[in-house]
């Protein structure tokens, strides 16, 4: 319930916006929150799972453990490691629900850092290099052995990289399994207005051409704000079988 010293400050918005303006109130409160959130130095980025750092934000990190849970995958492939906090918290999930040992996490960076080496886990498989080369393809190829995977896109955040990366790995994901693609709050949605065409940008042209994937907002919308907001994808279950 918006108090009426709010309502009668912001009516005059309504002849600027057709959203009711209890949800243009809304938006705009959950978007300075974002970006207070973003650009904290002392908050998120000093997060860490056991010991290794892990840039995400808590809620974030609870949709993925709903996500494995409920969807169980048979592999989880992600670009960019950074510290590894993520591939471990993941490896430490697939223990949790019994997920059989041929279930890995393969992480895939242009350069492993020295924390993402020390990585201990028997499920956690590193490979070194650019996400988008052909031998480095052949390498997780080799290393998923055919299982189709829960694919999580977090390296360069370019565009034209970010794109690059959808069309390389998105035959992995199986039909009504999902792709994230994270951080396209950036490029001013609604944070880091000076970065320039990112993540959110190549996300819109990948699913203006492949139609067989579709955004799942219900997985964060309730949670009202996700660093990866309209990044979490999903392969229509009618699609063809990942490969």
């Amino acid at each position: 319930m918006i108090s009426p010293y709010i309502r009668s400050f912001y009516s005059g918005f309504k002849r600027l916006t057709p959203e009711p303006v209890e949800d243009f109130v809304r938006t705009r409160i959950v978007n300075l929150f974002h970006r207070i959130w973003y650009n904290a130095t002392d908050s998120w980025q000093r997060n860490t799972y056991m010991g290794y750092p892990v840039l995400q934000i808590p809620m974030d990190l609870w949709l993925y453990q709903e996500l494995i849970f409920r969807e169980r995958p048979a592999c989880i492939l992600q670009t960019g490691v950074a510290e590894g906090g993520s591939l471990l918290y993941f490896a430490h999930l697939l223990d949790l629900t019994g997920a059989p040992a041929s279930c890995l996490v393969i992480g895939v960076d242009i350069t492993l850092s020295p924390k993402a080496q020390t990585l201990r886990h028997g499920r956690i498989r590193l490979v070194e290099g650019d996400s988008t080369a052909p031998e480095v393809i052949a390498r997780l190829e080799e290393l998923r052995n055919g299982l189709p995977a829960l694919v999580i896109l977090d390296s360069d955040h370019r565009r034209d990289h970010v794109l690059r990366e959808l069309e390389r790995y998105h035959h992995m994901v199986p039909a009504g399994g999902c792709l994230v693609v994270e951080d396209t709050n950036v490029n001013g949605h609604p944070v880091y207005h000076s970065h320039g065409p990112g993540p959110f940008e190549a996300v819109e042209e990948f699913l203006s051409v492949h139609d067989d994937f579709i955004r799942d907002d219900g997985i964060w919308k309730r949670n009202l704000l996700s660093f990866h907001q309209y990044g979490w994808l999903r392969r229509r279950a009618n699609s063809p079988r990942a490969s």
